[in-house]
């Protein structure tokens, strides 16, 4: 394994005018659910433990990529209405995702960003799991 690179994880990289995030994992279901908690930290939010709701995400697309994307922006659009979520359940088949979350009120946000991009997003399965990088705008 790359020295620099976790096992399991995401860390923020340096991006001209946005926002970068790469992300690693062994799986493909934990590199999605690592997005979704590197998404959180770069917003800076802070949840908070009033249970709004669970909410049932299903969601078909042409790749990978654009189920990445599609999850992330579903994210950015309940932080918009205060919620950030938890994964109770995460399945990818194909090109088709299904998921629950429990949505918890948000009590924190410290940056905002208008959505997940498909700049560069690459989806890449090697001997130590899945990697990619994502930008955001802000």
């Amino acid at each position: 394994m790359d020295a620099n690179r976790p096992f399991s994880g995401f860390a923020e990289v340096p991006h001209t005018a946005d926002i970068a995030l790469d992300v690693f994992a062994p799986n493909l279901e934990e590199l999605f659910i690592n997005a979704a908690k590197g998404l959180y930290h770069i917003l800076g939010i802070r949840k908070g433990t009033k249970e709004v709701e669970n909410i049932h995400i299903s969601m078909v697309a042409e790749d990978r990529e654009g189920l990445m994307v599609s999850l992330l922006n579903e994210l950015l659009f309940h932080a918009a209405n205060n919620q950030a979520g938890e994964f109770i359940s995460l399945e990818i088949n194909e090109y088709q995702l299904e998921a629950d979350l429990l949505m918890l009120e948000k009590t924190g946000q410290q940056k905002e960003v208008k959505a997940a991009t498909f700049n560069d997003l690459v989806i890449v399965q090697d001997a130590e799991g899945f990697h990619t990088r994502i930008v955001f705008d802000v």
